[in-house]
């Protein structure tokens, strides 16, 4: 809050160019942000989209496999055998998945991090209740995706368990392009803004010089007619004042002129009477002299 009433103190002292430049800036910063958040909002959605559509398809997959190449518990002792620790290491699984199998109340796993009891209990849950489940997850810093698929011919469950580490380095790449192009926009702006503020406020620097002109005599300066429908208003307001205030130092001064031509005469006259009259000072009463100090000081 005081740095809001800060800015707002500042705003006003600075220039109108400094003014309409950072408005600029502050529009282009704006616009990219509001474009760069949509853009990486839409990009995440997108990427996580598709990686969740390959997991489940190729975790399908991989449980139909593991389905076929393990008994169930109901089949004779002609069915097929195998390790499920052997059946996981066979699958086809690109690098990050890790496959976990439940089977017949045991758990097996590819990895040994990744193994049961990284899998969310939710997860679990909904799986072994018998209904496929998708779920993002964080684990030690680290987000994962994990894809459950319930195996009924085998009493069981199988897991794909994905890093989206990958995804997000991506994600963080695309987040710092987004903010370079974002700083570039807002420079790009603030050229813009002065660039603007230049062309614009050119015609009133012209008015300004007119305007000093005027002040220091040169009365007959005028304003250059503009091409601007706007500017032109203003020059040609500027103009008028001018002319109106040119006419009326004119007619002050005819007025001063005419002021002084007609006292000049009796002022004369009066002068002309007060020296005959200093001329017999010495013949005058004290009261009378006294009078007379009195309108040479007046006359003067």
């Amino acid at each position: 809050m005081r740095r809001l009433r800060l800015v707002t103190r500042l705003l006003p002292r600075m220039g109108l160019r400094a003014r309409i430049t950072i408005a600029f800036a502050v529009g282009a910063l704006l616009i990219s942000a509001v474009l760069a958040g949509a853009t990486l909002g839409l990009t995440r959605q997108n990427l996580l989209d598709q990686r969740e559509s390959s997991a489940t398809a190729r975790t399908y997959q991989n449980a139909s496999t593991v389905a076929l190449q393990l008994p169930g518990p109901d089949e004779g002792n002609d069915a097929p055998t195998s390790d499920p620790t052997e059946v996981l290491a066979s699958l086809q699984t690109p690098s990050g998945s890790n496959p976990v199998l439940q089977a017949g109340g045991s758990w097996y796993a590819r990895a040994p991090e990744f193994g049961e009891d990284v899998l969310p209990a939710a997860l679990r849950v909904a799986v072994e209740s018998g209904r496929p489940a998708l779920m993002r997850f964080d684990h030690e810093g680290s987000t994962l995706l994990a894809v459950g698929v319930p195996l009924d011919s085998i009493d069981g469950a199988y897991f794909e368990i994905v890093s989206l580490e990958e995804l997000e380095e991506t994600l963080e790449s695309i987040s710092i392009s987004l903010l370079a192009a974002a700083l570039l926009s807002t420079l790009a702006g603030a050229a813009v803004g002065w660039w603007a503020a230049r062309r614009v406020l050119r015609p009133l620097r012209g008015i300004g010089d007119a305007a000093h002109a005027i002040a220091t005599g040169r009365l007959d300066t005028r304003v250059k007619a503009s091409d601007d429908a706007d500017l032109a208003t203003i020059a040609e307001s500027f103009n008028e004042m001018a002319v109106a205030l040119e006419e009326r130092i004119q007619r002050d001064a005819r007025f001063a002129s005419n002021v002084s031509h007609e006292l000049r005469s009796p002022l004369m006259t009066l002068a002309a009477s007060i020296e005959v009259l200093e001329n017999q000072r010495d013949d005058m009463p004290v009261r009378a002299r006294a009078a007379l100090e009195l309108m040479v000081a007046d006359m003067e």
